[in-house]
């Protein structure tokens, strides 16, 4: 099924779903559909380009973190495989 989706800037690498969404599901982005790999809630992030371990995670055209490991597009992106030293420096 279609989800709908918000890319805040085009420098961003990951886009915000805007209803929970399933493994499976596509979402559109700049380089066409992509298939989710797993379920995503609401406001979650999904990556929408291969990173690799250490490449940052860009939203709102800014660096929001870091992936701790290869990341293939279409993977939900929070504390569980993003690293982010926001505030603690």
């Amino acid at each position: 099924m279609k989800r709908r989706s918000l890319q805040i800037t085009d420098k961003d690498n990951v886009k915000m779903v805007l209803e929970d969404s399933f493994k499976g599901d596509v979402i559109d982005t700049p380089d066409g559909e992509l298939e989710l790999l797993s379920d995503v809630e609401f406001a979650h992030k999904v990556l929408i380009r291969d990173l690799k371990a250490g490449e940052p995670v860009i939203k709102y055209g800014e660096e929001i973190g870091r992936v701790k490991a290869d990341t293939p597009r279409g993977t939900w992106i929070h504390q569980h495989n993003m690293s982010c030293e926001r505030g603690t420096r």
